[in-house]
């Protein structure tokens, strides 16, 4: 049986607790693919974990071992090795649907299109909360889906709800970078729709289980690294000339910056130099976020707090997170 339609490339780096689970649904999909775990250096049982299921599989799952150079260097070295007509890129904290592949494939076929982007779920400990609730289908060009990645109907950036084509990766030599803080996803599908004439977000259809721990990479605490989250929203606004596009990445800077400032307040980091720096975007941008449609006068009174009184900004900020717990 040809197993040549679909690579699911999953970069692996001390996921023993939690890989299990997402492979347990991989391997059990109902229609022909290949699965690529690359081991990104992983230090606790991760690697053999990865081996154990190239045994029990041997005809569909494939190892590769690297040293850890981080997320990108991962997802690009199981791209490089992929034999699918199409990609996608589970993460290995997540699980997804028993007919993820063949849900993706039935809609891509019926679609047609550069880029399917299919609905999720938001899982946590406690609860499963579905998410786009209410939307339906969406085809638009590559202009319209860069805009989708921060506004309505919002696809989002993320690389595990989509379905790539190799040869579009390969024709433009496409590669997930290293120095964008925490949006490698959303500026790899930003480049990669550079390409696309056509675009299918299928939110109704969730296929895709994204499990929020408490203290995952994206929430939890301050690091320089994810000042570097700016850069890929000033990409955005020095390479498009679309105006809604570069009024949402604006308010996005606005955004990161003051989340930053709230996380900045919460470590133990004496470095003026970079709170200032954070005050000095959040500033530069306060009015397109101000002007806002996406965010509401609650969040834009916390805006005006964190470009000029951050301690207060954050001792309310802790008081709400608190009693939101």
């Amino acid at each position: 049986r040809d197993r040549s339609m679909i690579s699911i490339v999953v970069p692996i780096y001390n996921m023993e607790k939690l890989l299990p689970r997402c492979m347990d649904t991989l391997v059990k999909q109902s229609l022909a693919y290949e699965i690529i775990l690359v081991d990104d250096g992983s230090t606790d049982s991760s690697p053999k974990i990865c081996d154990d299921y190239m045994q029990m599989y041997p005809a569909f799952v494939r190892v590769v071992h690297k040293d850890n150079g981080g997320l990108s260097s991962a997802r690009n070295a199981g791209m490089d090795v992929a034999r699918g007509k199409y990609v996608i890129f589970p993460d290995p904290d997540d699980w997804v649907e028993l007919d993820y592949v063949s849900q993706m494939v039935e809609l891509q076929n019926y679609y047609q299109t550069d880029l399917l982007s299919v609905g999720y779920y938001v899982d946590t400990d406690e609860k499963c909360v579905p998410a786009n609730e209410g939307q339906k289908p969406n085809c638009m060009d590559g202009v319209a889906a860069q805009r989708a990645l921060f506004i309505p109907p919002k696809m989002g950036g993320f690389a595990w709800n989509k379905l790539y084509h190799l040869d579009i990766i390969r024709k433009y030599n496409l590669r997930f970078l290293d120095n964008v803080g925490t949006t490698e996803d959303l500026d790899f599908t930003y480049r990669y729709l550079i390409h696309c004439d056509t675009v299918c977000f299928v939110p109704s259809i969730r296929l895709y289980h994204y499990y929020q721990r408490s203290g995952a990479a994206t929430h939890s605490k301050f690091s320089l690294k994810k000042m570097e989250t700016i850069r890929t929203y000033e990409k955005i606004i020095e390479s498009s000339k679309d105006d809604k596009l570069i009024q949402a990445a604006r308010e996005e800077i606005c955004n990161t910056a003051i989340n930053l400032i709230w996380q900045y307040q919460n470590s133990n980091l004496q470095d003026k130099d970079v709170l200032k720096k954070l005050q000095r975007y959040a500033r530069n941008y306060l009015r397109n976020y101000l002007h806002s449609t996406q965010y509401g006068k609650g969040r834009k009174l916390q805006a005006i707090m964190a470009c000029h009184i951050p301690a207060v900004y954050t001792f309310f900020k802790n008081r709400v997170t608190k009693d939101g717990e």
